[in-house]
């Protein structure tokens, strides 16, 4: 369900809001750097937001003098711990609102990370900057940082629209609603705003112009790379690295890791660089990636199939029987791509490049969704659990359970993905059945001998660890 259905309101031309679906997330994110180039009066001085905190932060961390277990490190390291901002529906996970979030362990890395850009005399502006020292930290943690330094900023742009609108919230408990810069701590706070019947939290909302698709801009290897080409002869002769040596991109990833520990100076020009780059906001009304639109696609999808798959009307009564029904589950979406014009939603409109992977997988949600409620089969995404993500999760009751996973054929880690992610997922859970559903767009991904890899890999996972694995196309 869409914000503007839930409240019940027209969203109008001068309505410059993004009308965010608020039961699951949305694979767009908040880009920073769209935000500070912004001249309302809302996010006017989200770029002098971000310097305070992080001075803020800074100041802490010299005053702990590398004393990790200090008073003044701790409070650093509280400030740089981040809940997930459930209340934006946005990021990755499109299942489930439910954002990454920044825990301790993060925490404590970019308060490590403090310690060294504070030997730089300039400010700290750019949230990307610690994508460079912390592992893990990606667009979707840097997009839910930044939310949490700007929260209030969203919270009054909300509230004028929900003024506008005649929309009236409920009370309810925004975390880090705000941080103060003299205590040096977060403050949540009781606010009228609409509340979300899914997590319970508020919902905000963000101007379109903020909304991008944006891959990692600023990266370890991308760093190492700008590196070789702008300082090349530092590299070779103050630093003393061999640059005749090719490396790959785990290499360079940690070369540039490296580079940025030993040399702040020059992640800090890296990150100038790539800020100065032109970007334009992710396309909303066009949609070309059907990044927000997968929605109704699926939607529509779903009740259709819930109408016409009749022989799947009835909960299953044994373990066996329910992974059967799983099975026929795979195989009307088969169907209904093949047979009728669901196969569109996976092109682009000129039907000339296909979708990606996570468009395919949300659609295909949306058309089991339906089915599974009629039964009173739970579906659900699951995401990290065990060393990698899992699609889908299937159960109606603890015995009856079995797991789906949706790759396309193009994928170069299929393989990769059956061994490790099937294996590791089901070890943890306990399942002992299973589903690998793989999706192709052109007969040259169904040749013979990728058939036959797919084939092997479950054949081989079913032997090992006797489960059993079946394979869809």
């Amino acid at each position: 369900m869409r914000f503007s259905s839930f409240v019940g309101i027209n969203i109008g031309s001068t309505d410059d809001w993004f009308d965010p679906i608020i039961t699951e997330d949305t694979p767009l994110y908040i880009d920073p750097f769209l935000v500070f180039n912004d001249k309302t009066s809302y996010f006017a001085d989200s770029h002098d937001m971000v310097v305070d905190f992080f001075a803020t932060c800074s100041d802490l961390v010299k005053r702990a003098q590398g004393n990790h277990e200090s008073a003044y490190w701790k409070k650093a390291v509280r400030l740089l711990t981040f809940p997930e901002p459930r209340e934006f529906a946005l990021g990755l996970s499109m299942g489930s609102p439910n954002g990454a979030g920044t825990d301790e362990v993060f925490a404590g890395q970019m308060a490590e990370a403090l310690e060294v850009l504070t030997k730089v005399d300039r400010d700290i502006d750019y949230v990307d900057m610690f994508a460079l020292f912390v592992p893990g930290i990606g667009v979707d943690r840097i997009s839910d940082i930044f939310c949490n330094i700007l929260k209030d900023r969203f919270i009054a742009y909300t509230g004028n629209v929900c003024e506008k609108h005649g929309v009236i919230g409920e009370w309810v408990t925004v975390k880090n609603a705000s941080w103060s810069p003299e205590n040096g701590r977060w403050s949540e706070a009781r606010i009228r705003l609409p509340k979300s019947p899914i997590t319970g939290t508020a919902v905000l909302l963000a101007p379109e112009r903020f909304l991008q698709n944006i891959p990692q801009q600023v990266t370890q290897e991308g760093f190492w790379s700008w590196a070789e080409s702008n300082h090349n002869r530092e590299l070779r002769e103050d630093l003393n690295y061999n640059l005749a040596n090719a490396l790959n991109r785990k290499e360079k990833r940690e070369h540039g890791r490296k580079l940025a520990l030993k040399r702040p100076e020059m992640a800090f020009e890296y990150v100038d660089d790539v800020a100065q780059e032109d970007r334009k906001p992710y396309n909303v009304g066009e949609d070309p990636e059907l990044l927000i639109k997968w929605y109704e696609e699926g939607r529509k999808a779903g009740e259709v199939a819930a109408e016409e798959y009749s022989e799947l009307l009835g909960q299953p009564k044994s373990p066996s029987e329910f992974h059967a029904w799983v099975g026929r589950l795979a195989e009307r979406f088969a169907y209904a791509v093949e047979e009728t014009d669901l196969w569109r939603a996976f092109w682009n409109d000129a039907l000339t490049t296909p979708r990606k992977e996570k468009i395919v997988q949300a659609v295909a949600h949306h058309v089991w969704g339906p089915i599974c409620q009629a039964n009173n089969v739970d579906i659900g995404r699951e995401v990290n659990l065990g060393r990698g993500p899992v699609d889908f999760k299937f159960s109606a009751g603890w015995e009856m359970r079995t797991h789906l996973e949706v790759k396309l054929m193009n994928n170069p880690k299929i393989k990769r993905g059956a061994e490790a992610q099937l294996k590791q997922y089901m070890k943890t859970e306990g399942i002992n059945s299973r589903y690998y559903v793989c999706v192709g767009f052109r007969d040259r991904e169904f040749g013979q001998e990728q058939l036959d890899v797919i084939k092997e890999t479950c054949q081989a996972l079913q032997e090992e660890a006797g489960y059993k694995v079946t394979p869809v196309r």
